[in-house]
C-alpha cells in the first residue's frame, strides 16, 4: 500500500503543480493578476502584488509535505481497515458459475434445449434432431 500511495501521491503532486503552472501563465497574459492585485490594492492595501516565483516555491515545498501526510493517510487506512475487517469479519462474496439453459418455443411442441458444451458444426446439430 505505501508503495502504491507514494507513486500516486507523487503523480497527483506533479499534475497540480503542473497544471499551477499553467493556470498562473493564463491569467498573467489575460491580466487577471493585475485585476486582483488592482482589486486588494483598492480595500486600501499600497504595493499589493503577487510573486509568481514565491508561490511557485511554496507550493512546491508545501506539495512535498503534502506527498507525504497523503501517502502517511494512505497507509494509515489501509491498516485500519484491515484491522477493523479482521475484527468486524468483513464481506464474503462467491460467485457461482451457472448452467446456461436456452429455452425455444416452437408452434408445433415446446422443449427446451440444454447446451452443456460447445456445440459443433451445423451439420451435426441438424443429423441430432
Amino acid at each position: 500500500m505505501f508503495k502504491v500511495a507514494a507513486v500516486f501521491s507523487l503523480v497527483i503532486y506533479g499534475v497540480v503543480l503542473t497544471a499551477g503552472v499553467l493556470l498562473w501563465n493564463v491569467a498573467y497574459s489575460t491580466g487577471t493578476i493585475d485585476n486582483l492585485e488592482q482589486f486588494f490594492e483598492s480595500f486600501g492595501w499600497t504595493n499589493f502584488e503577487f510573486e509568481g516565483g514565491e508561490i511557485y516555491h511554496n507550493a512546491w515545498i508545501g506539495g512535498l509535505f503534502m506527498v507525504v501526510a497523503l501517502t502517511g493517510f494512505a497507509v494509515l487506512g489501509a491498516t485500519l481497515f484491515n484491522l477493523i475487517t479482521d475484527l468486524v469479519g468483513g464481506i464474503r462474496m462467491t460467485v457461482l458459475e451457472e448452467e446456461v439453459v436456452e429455452r425455444t418455443d416452437s408452434p408445433m411442441r415446446r422443449f427446451t434445449v440444454r447446451r452443456t458444451g460447445p456445440v459443433g458444426p451445423v451439420e451435426e446439430r441438424t443429423a441430432e434432431r
